[in-house]
């Protein structure tokens, strides 16, 4: 198995949500506060994640950044990605629920309902 922790690679992936809330709000100010971050601290995580590219992902645009055709791309392929360990933690913890559920003692009336298959 592949060794994707901080230490081998790099990146500290608690980057990514900044970076994605930057995209979205178009600014650091708004994005500080929908983060409850201070503003520097978003600078910060912001200026370090942009180290990993050869190219700025935002042009400043007044008081507000607008992400260039790489970061609207990079937003999108990351929010599939964290969608995806969201399901699958949120598919792990409904799994062992359910065998709480079903191995405890007077629970034997509850029956969980699987989601439909379509």
């Amino acid at each position: 198995m592949k060794n994707y922790s901080r230490a081998s690679t790099g990146i500290d992936l608690n980057l990514i949500p900044v970076f994605i809330e930057v995209v979205r709000c178009g600014s650091m100010a708004k994005a500080s506060i929908r983060l409850e971050m201070s503003r520097p601290a978003v600078s910060l995580a912001l200026k370090r994640f942009n180290q990993f590219f050869d190219e700025p992902l935002f042009f400043r645009k007044g008081l507000y950044l607008e992400p260039t055709e790489k970061a609207l791309a990079l937003t999108h392929s990351l929010e599939i990605l964290i969608g995806g360990i969201h399901d699958n933690i949120n598919a792990v913890n409904s799994e062992t629920n359910k065998t709480l559920a079903q191995n405890r003692p007077g629970l034997g009336i509850i029956t969980l309902q699987s989601e439909p298959s379509v």
